[in-house]
């Protein structure tokens, strides 16, 4: 059961990141400063990469706290 929330947990990063791109490349069309796909990519990666590890940084201060002892 754990490996299949894992791979559950990629499958909804990886599909955040494809909508966001999309999303991005409208935006970015839209206000004319489109550079391409590649471009788009790497920068929506970046930004849903920073959102993916501050998720998980923010579980993992929650996690540990509840292991602690009061």
């Amino acid at each position: 059961m754990p490996e299949q929330r894992r791979i559950a947990k990629t499958a909804r990063w990886l599909l955040i990141w494809v909508v966001f791109t999309i999303a991005m490349r409208f935006v970015t069309g839209f206000a004319g400063i489109y550079r391409g796909w590649l471009n788009t990519a790497v920068t929506s990666a970046s930004i849903v990469a920073i959102w993916f590890l501050g998720s998980w940084f923010r579980s993992r201060r929650e996690h540990t706290a509840r292991r602690l002892p009061t």
